[in-house]
């Protein structure tokens, strides 16, 4: 993974510190695990007023410290589906529970039930089948990528 500049050295800007957190948070989940990050900094697109330009930088900035393409169109944060990409949810508001599974070799299956609450990151593997059910007023920025 490319952490990239920003990531190295991020200088008090809230928009850099959230990425540099989102690395090393991904440096140990991508393509192992299910995680879920209480960051220590927010990102602006993450606040209160939806702002679309916002929403892109962030997507832009979590591909290139990754090395991985952004996947256009998101999935209806409520329902259930299987990750065709590396998912990450941001929850902006309310909350949301979520239940991840796989199957493992041998027949053994892996789970995470997690309560996302407002400020969290719940990371999602490619294969990993989710479920969500959003609390009402729950809100979600949903990233997901897939190689470049």
């Amino acid at each position: 993974m490319d952490m990239g500049q920003e990531a190295r050295k991020p200088d008090g800007d809230p928009a850099a510190l959230h990425l540099q957190e989102l690395a090393f948070f991904l440096s140990v989940h991508l393509d192992r695990a299910p995680g879920v990050l209480w960051p220590d900094h927010d990102h602006p697109a993450l606040g209160a007023r939806a702002d679309p330009l916002l929403h892109r930088e962030l997507a832009s900035g979590i591909s290139r410290l990754t090395g991985l393409a952004l996947q256009q169109g998101g999935h209806d944060p409520s329902g259930r589906g299987v990750a065709e990409g590396h998912l990450l949810v941001h929850q902006t508001g309310g909350s949301t529970l979520w239940r991840l599974d796989v199957r493992a070799g041998g027949g053994r299956s892996a789970a995470l039930r997690w309560c996302l609450r407002a400020g969290e990151v719940l990371y999602v593997p490619v294969d990993w089948a989710w479920q969500s059910e959003p609390a009402t007023r729950s809100r979600s920025l949903i990233t997901r990528l897939v190689p470049a």
